[in-house]
């Protein structure tokens, strides 16, 4: 018996089992794989049997040989049959869609050692597949629409004509979709399940059960660069808390010289933490340096390229001086001689950087502030406490007095498509809370009108200790009901200054049990014409002319709305069923 014979005889006796333990071996390292797919997968090792024995020439092993081209193969297949099943869903995204009007891409955004192949097709681990899927779904539906055009390849101009987008509405739904928290939420923790939302009773529930082991309530400390990179990976450093404002994207500018400055070593503001256990597990809230963290941890992860504008990009640093062969030069102590350097950081992601910058940059230490076992209502306070020296808006310090459970599911409300696709917001008024002070005062509106307060402080104390769950579940079924049927032209009047109204009154509207498009029908016909129309003497305009929102005059304003909306059912209602 020859050789070949040999090989073709141990691989198939016994019904082939020592190919098939090579298939196995193979699968176990991916998961998903259906009992009805294996003789697929049997079936095309048969082929690449065949082909590895027509192209071995008897040097090397045949075994490592066949091994190779076998496990080629079969990753090939599952990431064809992944890809295609990703596709039919619409939950792939081009590694090359640009971010923003930079050059940076998806692709970049996303760590150099995460594998790209297990986020985008699931291939081994089912938790990517899951945080694909969980990142489309955050999408409002224009948001969606650009990035599955984008990842057919269709030009930017395209996209804005084919949605009729605006220059600023590409930009606005664009970077929305490539935030960090979007981005997170496929490549955060490489591996590691990011933990459940957890509400605040069970937050102290499991505050109880944790041995504290100091009686500190703050302490100071300082903290690597590197070590905070490990705890974001762990999700054990979290910058999603519902009471804590959004915070601005930075330019590639801005970006560019926080690192300068790390690189450098000149200091920066602390960073502010508050530790909260939950189930016996500590984990720490961001309360201020989001955007400190975020980026150095991107950096880390060869997310950016330092941008051209950066202020100071000539970095001084000390490496030990080589000949000509690049050997290092030794004194006459046989002690390693160095030299000063510079380099230029323009344009540089992490791993282009000499390894003295690296870990220069690794080993940078922020200095921070933790607040120490602090319950939902202590984090409330230090975020509202330490904001008063702040630029905080109006709006973002009204909603600490909500408490956590209400400021989340006001926050869960602000990102619904209705506020991305229909009204007409502005871009701002999604980062310094404005949408989310929309969605209180329709609340307000809709079900405790008499109660109105003309401060939002106040508003969110009245809704913190007299509304309930089940007015955030309608209203939020509202606002879909409203997206549903909402038209262009009434859109526009959806916006921060008086969106509460047409709430109250679409709340209101519902009582009369008509179908709701007849509501788009009363707003359309106030847009042209109604807001003028006199009632004892005044008109919605002349109402309008007194932008106060004190009591009285937004009951005024819901007062005279109401009347205009029944004069006008009543009239369509005989118009339709003429006597």
């Amino acid at each position: 018996m020859n050789t070949m014979e040999q090989i073709l005889t141990g691989y198939y006796e016994d019904n082939g089992r020592k190919l098939r333990g090579a298939v196995n071996q193979i699968l176990s390292g991916f998961g998903g794989i259906w009992d009805k797919d294996m003789d697929d997968f049997y079936s095309l090792a048969n082929e690449v049997f065949v082909d590895v024995m027509r192209r071995y020439e008897g040097t090397g092993s045949f075994d490592r040989f066949l091994y190779s081209c076998l496990s080629a193969r079969v990753k090939t297949e599952i990431t064809r049959r992944n890809r295609k099943k990703r596709r039919a869903d619409r939950l792939s995204v081009s590694l090359d869609t640009p971010v923003g009007e930079g050059e940076l891409t998806v692709g970049d955004m996303i760590p150099s050692d995460f594998d790209i192949e297990q986020a985008v097709f699931g291939d081994r681990d089912p938790c990517y597949s899951g945080r694909l899927e969980e990142y489309f779904h955050s999408l409002s539906r224009i948001q969606r629409q650009i990035m599955e055009l984008r990842m057919d390849g269709v030009p930017v101009p395209e996209i804005k004509r084919k949605l009729k987008l605006s220059k600023r509405q590409y930009d606005q739904n664009f970077c929305q979709a490539t935030s960090f928290e979007k981005i997170n939420l496929i490549c955060g923790g490489h591996g590691a399940k990011k933990p459940d939302s957890i509400k605040a009773e069970e937050r102290d529930k499991g505050m109880g059960n944790y041995m504290t082991q100091t009686k500190e309530k703050s302490k100071q400390d300082r903290m690597s660069a590197a070590s905070v990179a490990k705890k974001i990976d762990r999700h054990i450093l979290r910058f999603d808390h519902p009471l804590q404002r959004e915070s601005e994207q930075w330019s590639p500018s801005m970006k560019g010289n926080l690192i300068s400055d790390i690189l450098q070593g000149n200091p920066l503001p602390s960073l502010v933490f508050a530790e909260q256990v939950v189930n016996s597990i500590a984990i720490i809230w961001n309360l201020d340096g989001k955007q400190r963290c975020t980026n150095v941890y991107s950096y880390l992860k060869d997310g950016f390229r330092v941008s051209k504008n950066v202020r100071r990009w000539e970095i001084e640093y000390q490496a030990p001086a080589t000949d000509g062969d690049g050997n290092e030069i030794f004194d006459e102590d046989h002690f390693p001689v160095y030299e000063q350097k510079l380099f230029d950081i323009r344009g540089k992601r992490f791993s282009e950087l000499p390894e003295e910058l690296k870990d220069r940059l690794r080993d940078y230490s922020f200095e921070i502030v933790q607040y120490l076992n602090c319950s939902g209502e202590d984090i409330a306070y230090h975020i509202a406490r330490y904001n008063e020296g702040k630029p905080m808006t109006v709006c973002q310090k009204g909603i600490t007095r909500l408490g956590e459970e209400y400021a989340g599911l006001v926050k869960a409300i602000s990102n619904m498509p209705f506020f991305k696709d229909v009204g007409g917001y502005k871009v701002s008024e999604f980062k310094n809370g404005a949408i989310n002070r929309v969605v209180i005062e329709g609340i307000m509106a809709a079900y405790y009108l008499d109660d109105w307060k003309k401060r939002q402080e106040d508003m969110c104390d009245f809704i913190r200790n007299h509304a309930g769950p089940a007015d955030f579940d309608d209203f939020e079924d509202m606002v879909g009901r409203l997206e549903r049927v909402m038209t262009d032209e009434v859109s526009e009047i959806f916006d921060s200054k008086d969106s509460f109204l047409w709430f109250g009154l679409f709340a209101r509207f519902r009582k009369l049990r008509l179908e709701d498009q007849r509501f788009m029908e009363f707003m359309t016909e106030f847009i042209w014409s109604l807001h003028m129309r006199k009632i004892k003497g005044v008109s919605f305009d002349d109402l309008s002319r007194k932008s106060t929102k004190d009591k009285s005059i937004v009951r005024d304003k819901m007062d005279h709305l109401v009347r205009l909306m029944e004069e006008f059912i009543m009239v369509h209602s005989m118009t339709d069923h003429p006597r």
